[in-house]
């Protein structure tokens, strides 16, 4: 082969390797190209994304703070009502103990005996929570009167009989 045939032949593997190369450039461009778009696609989804969230965590944070507030009343309330029912129970000791005192412990000691408990301890109650207050003048002399007209001693550890 001659030279000019050889150099023929080299700047042929040149120009398919530059074609090659080339090729290979504008993939890679393309790519770069297509890259960035998608990173600026996913940029714009998250920014979106995260302005979503915050404005949803501006309306979940005063919501879940109400609900803590709620439920704290709840259990206000809730305590509230049971020493509310409690001294309600006290109040309605002698209505509710009434005929059963009235009729006496003949035939029916042990409701007696419960009700002078139940009494007794409305009278401990008021002595406790209201030592001045106006009930324990219905409460003393009612439990004094029922301990001098029957055989019943109310101590700290109940009615006995």
């Amino acid at each position: 082969m001659t030279a000019t045939d050889e150099t023929y032949l080299w700047r042929e593997k040149i120009e398919e390797k530059l074609k090659r190369d080339q090729d290979l450039l504008t993939f890679v461009s393309d790519s770069l190209k297509r890259s960035d778009q998608l990173t600026k696609g996913m940029v714009s989804i998250l920014s979106s994304l995260e302005g979503r969230l915050e404005h949803l965590e501006n309306s979940v944070i005063p919501m879940h703070d109400s609900t803590q507030n709620l439920l704290q009343l709840k259990g206000t309330t809730q305590k509230t009502l049971f020493y509310l029912d409690d001294a309600i129970s006290h109040y309605q000791a002698v209505r509710d103990t009434d005929k059963v005192i009235i009729q006496g412990p003949t035939g029916r000691l042990s409701d007696y005996l419960a009700c002078v408990h139940r009494l007794k301890k409305a009278e401990e109650y008021f002595q406790q929570e209201d030592p001045d207050g106006p009930e324990l003048n219905i409460y003393d002399p009612l439990l004094m009167s029922l301990v001098k007209s029957t055989s019943i001693s109310v101590d700290e550890g109940g009615v006995t009989g």
